[in-house]
């Protein structure tokens, strides 16, 4: 008999579906040969302090970093403190009944790091000994479940990948844990909830916050003309905003006064705007947030649905490209696509050759564990609005990226007026190209000199003027972070993995750190607290982080050990909870 072991029952029983496992029982399936349970998600992780005999940590005793890592059993809180999660222990119970009846067990769990910890985990945590393979799948399509379990791997080709998830594990909660509870043991307060990830997170939130309420705005006076020719009427807005209004004022009399101006200069530029690459996880979440408001959560939850439901690829994917294997089963998914006319714009144009798609998303190094997020082909049906949207996304990028170049022309007119300099700029897409799957005008550049129509024109003409205005203008704060931008400022700091940002934005949330105002995210008074608290501290560094990554990257490729990561952890826990100790008085509880 052999046992496999996924993340989630859906996943569990459609591949159980899939092999013939068809039997429901108490928390697996079974059938052909094949008993198929599932985890809750992550179901144990790394022991507390108090669990290793430790009930009380005082200033000599950080860093605290056991000797051998103990796991438990998820815990969930409740008016009488942490207890063990019920579901969790009695489904640990199904899948140790299920791996004693079976002589080869299957990770079929998340194709990832975290996936294969949560098997790993789950293996040791119940000390088996039976032989693993590995389940590597990019959908769970019928095909794809079918073609991995005929390319099994043993579970051993995939050691680098635990090392380095059971690596980061370690380390953040030995940061974690240290920086929390140095931090409580210091200041006296006992609510602070430090880590690697989310504090960085945390203090750029707040920080961008705070620069936001401290803004001192400064003023600026642009003076406009209107000028007419050919019925067509225009504005042209002077080069250089005024600083004052005294001045301004001066200068825009001078312009009321005139009664022409004439064009000094005309100049037409022509661009091409290549198509985009595909969407990974990251890119995903920020077109959903800008396009439709949706949280890096909601797209993440709604992401996962439809993968579970076969219509996309692995969404928590880094990638933005393709192997060349999975380009070549493209064109009939690309005929389907236009087939059902969910973009008909797209299909009007006839700019894609379904018989020879350009070969530039494919690059098997950037794509090498997950490629980009695609749709599987399988004709969607009974979605939610939002899953419908979302779904769109990832087929309609497929189609741009396919599409020729979107090409846009841009004219310039330059004039001068009471001997000052004016200018207006209009852009106008002449070959709309990708711009057609989503109609986007929001791809157009706009500048502050752009006008929707400019004349026939040429230089020496002189024009009537028929008006002129002078605006007041301040300079606006920066706004606090957006979903869309939090994201971008995670991945481009090296903050968190494309599969971890959603949850250490949901943790900042669910620990009453950040909340959201309208669209933005801002730092709640017990956020704003805990970052002054840390403020410069190296818990809220961001190149910690980002150096931690590289760091990962090499645990993966066997350029560091393990042993060698977590010695460096090690100093830098010191180093961290020194820091702390080293600003605030000890506070004896």
């Amino acid at each position: 008999m052999i046992a496999i072991l996924t993340d989630k029952p859906s996943v569990g029983k459609e591949i159980g579906r899939i092999i013939g496992a068809t039997r429901v029982r108490n928390g697996y399936v079974e059938g052909n040969g094949y008993m198929v349970t599932w985890t809750f998600g992550n179901m144990l992780s790394l022991a507390m302090p108090k669990d290793y005999g430790t009930q009380k940590l005082e200033r000599n005793d950080f860093p605290f970093i056991p000797s051998e890592f103990e796991l438990m059993v998820r815990h969930t809180r409740t008016e009488n403190g942490w207890i063990p999660e019920i579901d969790a222990v009695l489904q640990l119970k199904v899948i140790e009944r299920v791996f004693q009846a079976c002589d080869t067990i299957i990770a079929a769990t998340d194709a990832s790091r975290d996936g294969e910890m949560t098997f790993r985990y789950v293996y040791q945590y119940l000390n088996c000994t039976q032989p693993c393979f590995r389940l590597w799948i990019s959908s769970l399509t019928d095909e794809s479940v079918r073609k991995g379990m005929e390319n099994l791997k043993p579970d051993s080709c995939y050691d680098s990948l635990f090392l380095a998830a059971d690596s980061r594990n370690k380390a953040d909660w030995i940061l974690g844990i240290n920086a929390s509870y140095a931090m409580c043991k210091a200041t006296g307060l006992g609510n602070n909830s430090l880590g690697r990830v989310q504090t960085p997170v945390l203090a750029a939130i707040s920080r961008r916050y705070r620069e936001r309420e401290n803004h001192i705005s400064s003023d600026s006076w642009p003076i406009y003309i209107s000028l007419q020719k050919d019925g067509i009427l225009f504005k042209m807005r002077r080069t250089q905003d005024l600083p004052d209004k005294e001045s301004a004022t001066m200068f825009f009399q001078d312009c009321k006064l005139a009664h022409q101006a004439q064009i000094t200069g005309i100049s037409h530029s022509v661009k091409e705007i290549l198509p985009p690459d595909l969407l990974d996880l990251t890119q995903l979440q920020k077109e959903a947030n800008i396009r439709y408001g949706f949280t890096a959560s909601e797209v993440y939850d709604i992401a996962q649905s439809l993968y579970e439901k076969k219509l996309i690829s692995y969404p928590r994917t880094s990638s933005r490209y393709l192997t060349e294997d999975v380009f070549d089963s493209l064109p009939p998914i690309m005929a389907r696509l236009l087939s059902w006319e969910l973009f008909p714009a797209a299909k009007g144009t006839g700019g894609i050759d379904i018989s020879g798609l350009s070969h530039h998303i494919i690059n098997a190094e950037k794509a090498n564990v997950h490629h980009a997020i695609i749709i599987t082909g399988i004709r969607p049906g009974n979605l939610s609005e939002k899953e419908i949207l979302v779904y769109r996304l990832v087929a309609g990028r497929m189609l741009e990226a396919f599409m020729p170049p979107c090409r846009i022309e841009t004219t310039n007119v330059e004039a001068v007026c009471a001997a000052q300099h004016f200018k207006a700029e209009q852009t106008r897409i002449i070959e709309a190209g990708w711009h057609d799957v989503f109609m986007r005008s929001d791809m157009v550049p706009k500048s502050g000199y752009s006008v929707n129509e400019l004349p026939e024109v040429k230089k020496g003409d002189n024009l009537n003027v028929c008006g002129c205005n002078m605006v007041h203008k301040k300079q606006l704060p920066v706004d606090p972070f957006t979903d869309a931008e939090l994201v971008e400022y995670m991945e481009l700091n090296g903050l968190g993995t494309v599969s971890s940002r959603t949850n250490i934005i949901r943790t900042l949330v669910n620990r009453k750190y950040i909340r959201y105002s309208r669209k933005y995210i801002v730092p709640t008074p017990k956020g704003m607290f805990t970052y002054e608290t840390i403020r410069g501290k190296k818990i809220a560094d961001t190149s910690l982080t980002a150096d931690w990554e590289k760091q990962l990257a090499g645990l993966e490729s066997g350029m560091i050990t393990g042993q060698d990561f977590l010695n460096r952890i090690r100093t830098l826990a010191k180093e961290m909870t020194d820091d702390i100790f080293n600003t605030y008085s000890t506070k004896e509880e």
